[in-house]
């Protein structure tokens, strides 16, 4: 069922019990007060009768001549003396309601019912004249069909009044979800092959607009989760062309000249065996940047001590790069940070590599760790190659090699800074690099710090 009908539906019968209750309490209000009224006449009517009855007390043959003046059709008055019935007239009572007469002499004041009927049972003693009283009975049809006529009018009228409400509930709940159903016509017509579509959030405020911005940011995601799959297969896709087309070329040499040549055999399989391998490092490199992009900020379940970490790694890479000159410079103080330990080593690695390939030999590489308004700083610095200032922007970039002198000189991947930058803004840290063309470069990452 549409969520407009329900929604029709649902005020209906939320109204429907509510007019019911209304209904109810109107028509029992109304019966009181009517009844209550009626009686109050009728008393004093019967308060008159008595007062005549009293007067004209020893003259029976005078009642019974001007009881039918005061008796209405639907009445029955009668004077009731000592157990007997001294006068009467009917118009319209019948017999069985009417008093026991030897009933003592008491004031009587009730509403009865006799076959679906209401009739009001009065009788009050005539104090001048001892074990004598009046009796008034009054048919009260009339006035159940005031009732009866007032329920109809309330049921004609909560009848008119339902079929507004719905008819209002519904136009309402229309105009209501109308942009409900815009957001779901723009949704059918979004290409899957432009994924930057977003909804129009309307400047109201309301749940609409929420749902339009929780959507469109939904679609963000959805935007960025599809361009990162679509930038690694192209990332993948270009880099390995390279190594393939070595192995190839080198397979088909083999195939055609090396069969008898050991030099050519010996050749072709350390190259092929260099190509894997690179094609091996760049693929762990490329799915460790898709885990740390799928992974988004990391909360830190793990805590290293930072200055044993960058001291062991450091110890590393002198075996390493033993012809250079390997400065560690720890934190007067522990600090410990939400990091897990292979990431850090492989954040140190990637810098500690880093430099060695671009500083020259007898060069001064440092690390430093300190601490910073509460937040753990390393910096690496070495005095090398340094890099150009219009490359910096670039470097954090995937694949990006500030100069084809690099990338024909160095070894690497050209992964190494984009994997670093991954790890640190996973863990809510920052990398920042600056460098001076033929002098130095200079890493700084800063990592949060626990308490």
């Amino acid at each position: 069922m549409p969520i407009k009908w329900r929604l029709v539906l649902l005020s209906v019968s939320m109204l429907l019990a509510i007019l019911a209750l209304f209904h109810v309490f109107v028509y029992k209000l109304s019966e009181g007060m009517i009844l209550k009224t009626e009686q109050g006449v009728l008393r004093n009517k019967l308060d008159i009768l008595a007062q005549i009855a009293g007067a004209d007390s020893k003259e029976t043959q005078s009642a019974r001549t001007w009881l039918p003046a005061f008796a209405e059709a639907g009445q029955a008055i009668r004077l009731v003396k000592n157990g007997r019935v001294e006068a009467q007239i009917n118009k319209g009572i019948h017999s069985s309601l009417f008093l026991p007469t030897r009933q003592p002499s008491a004031t009587v004041s009730r509403v009865v019912k006799h076959q679906g009927k209401r009739f009001s049972v009065l009788a009050v003693p005539i104090h001048t004249d001892k074990g004598t009283r009046i009796e008034l009975y009054t048919d009260f049809t009339s006035v159940q069909r005031y009732l009866d006529t007032l329920l109809t009018a309330l049921m004609i009228g909560s009848s008119i009044l339902l079929l507004v409400v719905s008819a209002g509930g519904y136009l309402m709940s229309a105009i209501a979800l109308n942009p409900v159903r815009r957001i779901s016509q723009t949704v059918k017509k979004l290409d899957p092959s432009h994924l930057d579509s977003r909804l129009i959030v309307p400047d109201t405020r309301d749940e609409i607009a929420e749902m339009s911005r929780t959507f469109n940011q939904l679609l963000d995601r959805i935007y960025e989760s599809v361009e990162r799959q679509r930038q690694f297969v192209a990332d993948a896709s270009h880099e390995l062309r390279t190594p393939v087309s070595v192995i190839r070329g080198y397979t088909n040499l083999l195939r055609r000249w090396g069969k008898e040549d050991p030099q050519v055999i010996k050749e072709a399989l350390e190259a092929i065996d260099q190509e894997a391998a690179r094609m091996e490092r760049m693929t762990a490199h490329l799915l460790m940047l898709a885990r740390f992009e799928d992974l988004g900020t990391i909360r830190g379940s793990e805590w290293v001590e930072l200055n044993e970490v960058c001291g062991q790694r450091v110890r590393h890479w002198r075996n390493l790069l033993s012809d250079r000159r390997l400065i560690f410079t720890p934190f007067s103080q522990p600090l410990q940070i939400p990091v897990a330990r292979s990431d850090l080593e492989k954040l140190l690695d990637i810098l500690l590599d880093n430099a060695g390939k671009y500083s020259r030999r007898n060069s001064t590489i440092t690390v430093t760790v300190t601490s910073v308004m509460g937040e753990a700083k390393l910096v690496v610095e070495d005095t090398g190659e340094g890099i150009p200032r219009e490359a910096i922007p670039h470097v954090f970039e995937r694949f990006y090699r500030a100069s084809q002198a690099r990338v024909k000189e160095k070894s690497g991947s050209g992964l190494g800074l984009a994997i670093a930058r991954q790890i640190v803004e996973a863990y809510g840290g920052r990398i920042t690099l600056d460098s001076r063309e033929g002098e130095w470069t200079r890493v700084e990452v800063i990592l949060p710090i626990s308490h």
